[in-house]
């Protein structure tokens, strides 16, 4: 009678083969999902995507379900016993419904970082916000990144029902047979282990398939979060000697004043505005596209402002705040404050503030504890950290000015923040750093229907925020502490980039760097690139002060038209800078393992940054001798 099933390695093979049908069609959705972020060349890069496809999916599979293969293939009768089936069984599924639900998730949260999942998610969820509420809002507005994995899940499982492992003779003699099965099941779960022949493949080899822009449709996001458990966060590179690399960029500034005015110095206030996912391309005044502005304000305060070509140093709150106020981009995997180095030593902004005689205040209107920030601003030494728990303390506002899931509206958080610096003494630092313009871009009740929907939930967040920075403005100008203030009005990151000049190298992380002055309300539009990481290093230089500091950034005071900008994507570094020809013009370096863009002298220069970044951040020497 024949017998009903598989033999055992046909019964392997097919299930393997139905795991990475899984994992494709994961692939394929992330893609469809984020069409409108990656964009593919062609045909030829295509079938590279395809390739890469199989070798990280090879990789992938015999990592995740390493476990299930070993009790497949040891020579053992155990194989047919119904618990020992049951266990494998569960070590073959989990895993491939883990892969599926990691896919799914990056599937909607691309869009806001650019970025594979690491293992860096696990700490971030318990640092980034209030996630028991968000998760009805995120079911809702990013359906598909559950509903299409359910999907394939329920193939999956009808498909794995239907592959049965046939019965064996107990009278025939397979130990032979079973021998030379395991050895040769192992050599081929090591060969796809490595991702083939070669050495171990990397999460940075998945730039030899594609652009490193879109190796993101190569590698996958478990894979990823098993690789990064298990590497540092950063290791050193030794592309040059340090001296090579400190005569190309020394992060270790201490400024002559020499060549600066002896006007600029002078104790002013100094106000941030940092807005919530503040891109150019919603606002009209860095907009080229045609895109309506959602920032009539931020538009008409433009012509009294210096106006920058800004570039945020990351895709997250976390990183932005941490670069704007002491000049460490993310270089790496996991935001600098959320990583194995986050108890290095390091100065900012206030510590050199405070030296000074300033007092120095941070205002964020979500719930105290988010993201960590109180800790980052105690150990940069502010003065008063004032969230939602300062704002409900002082008895003004009602539940109508708390948001539901993030913090307190913009609207009435602002006007807290000028009651506030009202008592503060002079001069000052304050950081402002908004809510609202946030997942699930709520708006108050009140003002529902006020502001015009768009395509995208976010343009109606930016357009009510642009108003109530109209009327901070308006409460700040009556104070006596207004004119003689620097405000410098910027983005955390940029927004969710909603057309095609805005989603590439050059695009992903534009956002407004606005200075006003309303001592000196000269309207000026300057094509220097200028970073987060800079802002630090310009303020210290032109308050005159001659502190040294540790900067990935520059003095925009120094080089008043070539700038740069470097960020980390996944798994490689890009700089973009003005061209030294046409500062109209930006030059796109990259590097990514062994693959290099750009010209020999950025390739160097950016391999000058990163290493310098590498050997401070692991040896703690992020303060100035």
């Amino acid at each position: 009678m024949k017998q009903k099933g598989k033999g055992i390695y046909s019964y392997i093979v097919l299930k393997l083969l139905l795991a990475f049908g899984a994992l494709l069609l994961s692939q394929l959705m992330f893609y469809v999902c984020n069409t409108r972020v990656l964009h593919v060349d062609g045909a030829n890069e295509w079938v590279g995507i395809v390739w890469g496809n199989i070798v990280f999916g090879m990789a992938t599979l015999g990592a995740f379900l390493l476990p299930y293969f070993l009790m497949m293939l040891l020579p053992v009768k155990w194989r047919w016993n119904r618990g020992w089936r049951v266990v494998s069984e569960v070590l073959y599924i989990v895993p491939v419904i883990m892969i599926l639900a990691c896919r799914g998730a990056n599937s909607a949260y691309f869009q806001y970082t650019y970025r594979l999942l690491s293992d860096e998610i696990f700490s971030y969820l318990g640092i980034s916000g209030q996630m028991g509420s968000l998760v009805p809002h995120f079911a809702v507005d990013y359906w598909y990144a559950w509903v299409v994995p359910v999907v394939i899940a329920i193939i999956f499982f009808i498909l794995n029902s239907r592959i049965r492992l046939a019965k064996r003779n107990e009278n025939q003699k397979y130990l032979v047979n079973d021998i030379l099965g395991c050895v040769v099941g192992l050599l081929l779960v090591w060969f796809m282990l490595r991702g083939g022949f070669g050495k171990f493949i990397q999460p940075s080899d998945a730039a030899y398939f594609c652009q490193p822009k879109n190796a993101v449709l190569v590698s996958n996001d478990a894979y990823n979060i098993l690789r990064t458990s298990f590497t540092p966060d950063i290791e050193p590179i030794e592309e040059m000697g340090d001296e090579d690399a400190r005569s190309l960029f020394n992060p270790e500034q201490h400024y002559s004043h020499e060549t600066v005015a002896d006007s600029l110095h002078q104790p002013k206030n100094i106000v941030l505005l940092i807005v919530e996912s503040l891109g150019q391309e919603f606002m009209g005044c860095y907009n080229h596209t045609g895109f309506e502005t959602r920032t009539p304000f931020l538009d008409s305060l433009a012509q009294f402002c210096t106006l920058y070509d800004g570039r945020s140093n990351g895709k997250k709150s976390i990183e932005g705040i941490t670069a704007i106020t002491t000049s460490i981009p993310n270089l790496m995997s996991v935001p600098f404050t959320n990583s194995a180095y986050r108890n290095n030593e390091f100065i900012g902004l206030p510590t050199v503030l405070k030296r000074h005689g300033y007092y120095c205040g941070f205002f964020h209107g979500s719930y105290n504890g988010v993201m960590e920030f109180d800790k980052l601003c105690d150990k940069l030494g502010f003065d008063e950290y004032l969230g939602k728990n300062e704002y409900e303390a002082e008895g003004i506002g009602d539940e109508a000015d708390y948001d539901g899931v993030w913090g307190i509206y913009d609207e009435p958080y602002l006007q807290f923040a000028v009651r506030r610096i009202n008592t503060f003494h002079e001069p000052f630092l304050a950081e402002i750093f908004t809510v609202t313009s946030h997942h699930p871009f709520p708006i108050p009740e009140a003002h529902k229907g006020e502001y015009k929907e768009g395509v995208h939930p976010i343009l109606k967040c930016v357009e009510y925020t642009d108003n109530s920075l109209r009327q901070f403005f308006e409460a700040a100008k009556t104070q006596p502490w207004f004119n003689n203030t620097l405000f410098i009005i910027l983005g955390d990151h940029s927004g969710h980039g909603l057309t095609r000049e805005y989603n590439d190298y050059d695009g992903w992380y534009r956002i407004p760097i606005m200075i006003y002055d309303p001592q000196q309300p000269n309207g000026r539009v300057s094509n220097r690139i200028v970073q987060q990481t800079d802002l630090f290093p310009t303020l210290v230089d032109y308050l005159g002060f001659d502190d040294p500091i540790v900067g990935f950034g520059n003095s925009v005071l120094r080089n008043p038209d070539m700038g740069w900008q470097i960020y980390y994507g996944n798994g490689f570094h890009c700089m973009v800078s003005n061209n030294p020809s046409n500062p109209s013009i930006h030059d796109i370096t990259v590097i990514e393992g062994s693959h290099e863009e750009g010209t020999p002298d950025n390739i160097r220069f950016l391999k000058a940054v990163v290493q310098q970044y590498n050997d401070r951040i692991i040896n703690n020497r992020l303060i100035a001798k």
